[in-house]
């Protein structure tokens, strides 16, 4: 997945959709079904359903599960970070720890373990594309959300 795509998957990827309306509807508008294609191909409005629809009641369970203090409010931000506050959801996310996939030492190796084995892959196959390798680079992987140690 290239950076453009994956900057348009992760602007929509927790965007909670529309914001409530009065009397806490999202402004009365209908939740179409979603095409069973790659995230790539939605239209805006659809990224925004299939996070509200797919990857947020896929992934804030994973994450809670993994740390329920850390990850207790598990929304927008904790992806996207306070820029979602303002409607703005791109990604990757230098707010979110910095990496250097050839030295990951400094991290608990079972947060890095719960991202490769369990993050990663999930957060793939909801995208409908392949996982990052060195045989596939252009996959969805670590980079997708986070940042490179400068």
């Amino acid at each position: 997945m290239n950076c453009v795509a994956l900057s348009s998957l992760l602007l929509a990827v927790v965007a909670c959709g529309p914001k409530p309306g009065p009397g806490g509807g999202a402004g009365g508008s209908a939740t179409g079904v979603l095409p069973d294609v790659p995230f790539d191909e939605y239209d805006h409005e659809q990224k925004i359903q299939f996070m509200k629809q797919k990857v947020m009641p896929t992934m804030a369970p994973l994450f809670q599960r993994h740390d329920p203090q850390r990850f207790a409010r598990f929304d927008c931000k904790t992806c996207h970070g306070p820029i979602a506050d303002r409607g703005e959801y791109h990604m990757p996310n230098d707010k979110l720890p910095k990496l250097n996939l050839a030295d990951l030492r400094s991290f608990d190796p079972r947060n890095v373990a719960f991202m490769q084995n369990l993050i990663k892959p999930t957060m793939a196959r909801l995208l409908k594309q392949p996982e990052f390798s060195e045989e596939n680079t252009d996959g969805f992987g670590c980079m997708g959300c986070h940042t490179r140690v400068q």
